[in-house]
């Protein structure tokens, strides 16, 4: 021994100086694995990646005002001022009955805070907005995550639960792990005052003169100060108006005799909430609903967790009959997905130690082992640091199954080279040394070339570019680590570990013994004479892999394995949107969300009858309405592993019982499963003609109605509503009536005239001077109404002006400046998939709508645009990583041509891959994508390190063919174990039934079934195509030996 320690003190570098000082390599694993579980045990846990979103939004709210009156009036007053902006890509504007919506995305490189800063300055220098119009509220837009849903039920009016909902926010955001708690289904407060026609006429007042006698009497009004000896005195007039009583006190005439007409004499003083549709249930009971997000770097599980318990604290101190529930719960999801993904990685781990203990001694197979958690908490305590700014999601766990099976490639590569070092020279350093320096060149560069595969994922555009980034940060941090590991710390233990002793495990030591001498019968008697045949039919051998391959991929472009962008999961939360055209009454709202609601329980119902049980659908519903035309159900299902039928089922029976309903501009349902940026489906069209518009987006809608499995198809052009237009008469003029005079009047009694805003603790509550709600409801109150004209008289509406019914607009949209419409649809991926209709309707059918109508622009949008994005991205990395992994392997094969054979094994992996989620039935997917990286990284890896042995084999004067057949002979073992680790890794995977587990099941068939076929690419394919290369270069080597010898 202390020979071989002087031969191995003859190495140098700094492989042999930490194996020769395992101290430093035991230090410096111990520090990876304790500063890993420091970052662990504090790193941010979601259900998905920060997505964010380069939008920024602008609403301008211009009460009572018709689309056409905000288009006008707002948005192209934004427009203009922005139009000539630099680093805007994309504007898009909405006009609706009084609200203009505005989204601006930046144009790449262009920084957004700095964007929006110049944004605001634009349009604060804006002069002419209406006088109605509010102030522009100008935010990022940002995807927030719901951790917990509550809900306020009970005996408790309207009032009452708003007030209960904004003590629970209060209390709640008083907790560090709750930043965001947004409530849902409230109106806002507004003090509403109602005087008829009539009242107003035996006054002789107008609202908008009652409005101004408000806003002078209700103020409070600094004076100053009075400067005396004795300090400074502060003036104030205090008289501002609060409460109904204090409104109902104004006075708004003293006649001659002394009496006073107060407002509360002759006005209905309503101290309530805002004019529109006011409902909110809870499993069919009234009910206010709160939303506490995890926003920022916070942990979703830990705000979840303390809302929870708030919760049973809260409910406690509630009075009898009153009752804060609790659903959509996080912690359920997320624990379970981390409870798989961590059971997995457990049991894949055991079955790679048990694969390695059967074929390397049970100590190398330890230490090998050893290196999995040195590799993955190195990789969480980079991830977890501010740069990256990582979390515990779905993606990046999935990232860690994807690399389990590979992080130990490098470890059993250089394992075994040390074994077999250890079996031709004996136990010593100096073996320890050379095994690991044998491979260590190939080994790393073929971890580099994976890295190299999986860099495209972090530099990925678009805004769903943090899903692939979550997965490839694991990766590549996982393999940057697994190269310290087995360079540098597993050398020293293997060199200086202790001989086993203990006589179980000497006993269990055999097995490696036996297993070897079986795989070496093999090797000799099956493989040696069969990759000979190969070589010697090389061209065939080639063909034949070559018409697999067409095959295969035939199988994709056919259609037999489909695609999809995500993994289908079967969700438990459902949901219905519904967007009434303008100028619906609230009750038709109210009666469309009833119907919805109804048509969901139905589902259960009939399932019930169908199976003959009374097993529960239905956890729970939420339902709420805002904006008097604006509706949302939610719908919770029991668990999907409890639940017989899927979500899928359940929204088409959803849909079929709702059917279609009349008025509607949008009826959706949808399973919100995952992060998604707008419809499956979507296409802009932007004509300056309207009626242009129109017409092609009618086309395109009866284009996409003829898909199956295509729904919800929803036409922005379609919806209209019938409007009604003063115009003013000569007579009217000739009284000194402009139409600003009739069209204010008017306004003032149907919309309301602002008298003006107060602070009532948090609220700010509008106060509004108005017509009865009965003299609203119809037009005929026009007919009785009474303009005031300049002089002071007050003469009949139909006097003055005349009343023309004509068609309007619901909204109006502009892209880029220019009116637009838009087409939107869902899709059911079971039946077909949203892209292959998108690319249809790219490729066929809109070229042709474009020829109908010259002019016209179309352009894909939504989920379909941001998919595109992020593909074309990946593609883009992918093509230039490939010339970065050619560069990688250039280099240690110190040839051209050489890393082309490697490269080459690549597409022929994918074999494996497409063929088994055609076995499983599984969709090919962004998921099965990983996997194929993975897999490619794994063909590079063996390919490299067995070309690297012919290599140094016919350096030191092997013939070619000779040099072949022994490297497949010699490393077959070695690839045949990293393969074997790499299945067995992801079988718990494989076998996994749960629901939580479908969306990485994917990736694990393209690893795992790849994985099978890659060894039979690089133990056969490759030997041909090295031998094909020497054919090109003119070698000779059937004579150079015999083909079908059997060499030593």
């Amino acid at each position: 021994m202390n020979k071989a320690a002087d031969n191995a003190a003859d190495r140098t570098g700094i492989i042999a100086w930490f194996t020769k000082n395992p101290v430093a390599a035991n230090l410096l694993m111990i520090v990876i694995i304790v500063v890993g579980i420091g970052s662990g045990s504090v790193i941010q846990r979601a259900m998905f990646p920060e997505i964010e979103v380069p939008i920024i939004s602008i609403v301008i709210a211009y009460p009572g005002a018709a689309p056409e009156e905000v288009e006008l009036g707002v948005v192209l007053k934004v427009e203009e001022a922005l139009k000539d902006l630099e680093g805007i890509k994309r504007l898009t504007a909405e006009a609706r009955e009084s609200i203009a919506n505005i989204w601006i995305e930046p144009a790449d490189g262009f920084d957004l805070d700095n964007l929006m800063d110049t944004i605001k300055n634009r349009i604060d220098g804006i002069q002419h907005f209406p006088q109605e119009a509010e102030k522009p509220t100008i935010n990022r837009w940002a995807m927030r995550d719901v951790a917990l849903m509550l809900q306020i039920y009970g005996d408790l009016d309207e009032r009452g639960m708003k007030n209960l909902a904004e003590e629970v926010k209060r209390e709640l955001m008083a907790y560090t792990e709750v930043s965001m708690v947004e409530i849902q289904g409230v109106r806002n407060y507004e003090i509403g005052i109602e005087m008829s026609e009539h009242q107003l006429r035996e006054y002789h007042l107008t609202l908008g003169e009652v409005a101004d006698i408000i806003n002078a009497s209700s103020l409070n009004l600094p004076g100053g100060s009075v400067r005396t000896d004795n300090g400074d005195i502060m003036l104030r007039t205090t008289g501002q108006a609060y409460r109904q009583y204090d409104f109902e006190a104004i006075v708004l005439k003293t006649f001659p005799d002394g009496t006073r007409l107060t407002l509360g004499d002759i006005a209905n003083v309503n101290d309530g909430f805002v004019d529109e549709i006011g409902f909110a249930l809870f499993d069919g009971r009234p009910s206010v609903g709160l939303a506490v997000m995890a926003i920022g770097d916070q942990d979703e599980l830990e705000t979840a967790k303390r809302a929870l318990k708030y919760v049973e604290q809260k409910n406690a101190k509630l009075p009898e009959g009153v009752e804060l529930a609790h659903w959509m719960d996080v912690t359920y999801y997320l624990e379970e997905r981390l409870g798989m993904m961590y059971k997995n990685l457990a049991f894949g781990a055991l079955l790679v130690f048990i694969v390695l203990a059967l074929f390397l001694e049970i100590k190398l197979a330890f230490w090998v082992m050893i290196g999995i958690p040195v590799c993955f908490f190195g990789a969480i305590a980079v991830f977890n640091l501010p740069i990256i700014g990582g979390s515990l999601n779905v993606l990046s766990l999935f990232g860690f199954i994807l690399v389990l099976g590979i992080v130990v490639d490098d470890a059993i590569i250089i394992g075994e080279s040390v074994y077999s070092e250890q079996e031709r020279s004996g136990l010593s350093i100096r073996s320890v040394i050379d095994g690991t320096h044998n491979v260590a060149t190939p080994a790393t560069f073929g971890v580099l070339t994976t890295i190299m595969a999986f860099l495209p994922t972090l530099l990925t555009s678009g805004v769903m570019g943090a899903l692939p980034a979550a997965v490839g940060w694991v990766v590549i941090l996982c393999l940057i680590f697994s190269l310290v590991e087995s360079k540098w710390i597993l050398p020293a233990h293997l060199a200086h570990s202790k001989p086993v002793t203990n006589r179980w495990l000497k006993a269990v030591g055999v097995l490696p013994a036996a297993t070897n001498s079986k795989l070496r019968q093999f090797i000799e008697a099956r493989y040696r004479p069969f990759v000979k045949r190969c070589i010697a039919n090389r061209y065939t051998t080639l063909a034949a892999f070559l018409s697999l391959l067409i095959m295969t991929f035939g199988l994709m472009t056919g259609g037999i394995v489909r695609y999809v962008v995500f993994p289908e999961v079967p969700a438990d939360m459902i949901q219905a949107e519904l967007k009434m055209a303008d100028g619906t009454s609230q009750q038709q709202t109210l009666d469309a969300m009833i119907r919805i609601d109804e048509g969901l329980r139905q589902v259960e119902r009939d399932y019930q009858q169908e199976t003959g049980t009374d097993s529960k659908v239905i956890q729970h519903t939420f339902s709420y309405g805002f904006e008097r035309i604006n509706g949302i159900l939610m719908g919770e299902l029991t668990k999907s592993d409890i639940r017989d039928i899927n979500s899928d089922e359940v929204m088409r029976r959803w849909r079929e019982n709702v059917g279609d309903i009349s008025g509607a501009e949008v009826l959706s349902f949808t399973a919100p499963d995952g992060p998604k940026v707008g419809p499956a489906i979507s296409f802009d069209l932007i004509h300056e003609d309207f009626d242009v518009l129109k017409a092609a987006a009618a086309e395109l809608e009866a284009q996409l109605k003829t898909y199956e499995g295509v729904y919800d198809v929803q036409n922005g052009a379609s919806a209209t509503s019938d409007e009604f237009h003063l115009d003013i008469l000569p007579e009217a003029e000739a009284l000194g009536l402009t139409r600003f005079d009739l069209g204010s009047q008017v306004r003032h009694a149907f919309y309301g005239a602002e008298a003006q805003r107060i602070q009532r603790g948090i609220d700010e509550i509008k106060v509004m001077v108005r017509y009865p709600m009965e003299d609203r409801h119809t037009t005929s109150s026009l007919d009785s109404m009474f303009i005031r004209t300049p002089g002071g008289d007050a003469v009949p509406f139909d006097s003055v002006a005349k009343l023309e019914v004509k068609p309007g607009l619901n909204k109006t949209n502009h892209i880029n400046f220019q009116r637009a419409v838009s087409v939107d649809a869902e899709a059911n991926k079971q039946i077909i998939e949203p892209s292959r209709v998108t690319n249809e309707l790219l490729s066929e059918f809109l070229p042709g709508l474009a020829e109908r109508y010259p002019d016209l622009v179309y352009r894909r949008s939504g989920m379909s645009d941001e998919e595109a994005k992020t593909g074309r991205s990946l593609l883009i990395g992918f093509t230039l990583a490939l010339f970065g992994i050619y560069a990688l392997l250039a280099i240690p094969t110190k040839s051209y041509m050489q890393p082309l054979i490697i490269m080459g094994a690549i597409p022929f992996g994918i074999i494996g891959a497409i063929v088994g989620h055609l076995i499983t039935g599984y969709a090919f997917s962004m998921m099965s994508f990983f996997g194929v990286i993975a897999l490619s990284g794994v063909v590079v890896n063996d390919s490299l390190i067995m070309v690297d042995f012919i290599n140094r084999s016919v350096a030191k004067g092997t013939p070619v063919y000779q040099a072949v057949v022994d490297a497949g002979c010699k490393r077959f073992r070695a690839i045949f174990l990293t393969s074997l680790t790499t299945f067995f890794g992801l079988l718990p995977v494989l076998l996994e039934t749960s629901v939580q587990a479908q969306q990485v099941v994917p990736m694990a068939v393209s690893l795992a079934f790849g994985i099978v076929f890659a060894t039979v690419i690089t133990l056969l394919l490759l030997p041909c195509m090295y031998i094909v290369l020497e054919d090109l270069k003119g070698s000779n080597v059937e004579k150079t030996t015999d083909p079908l010898a059997t060499s030593s």
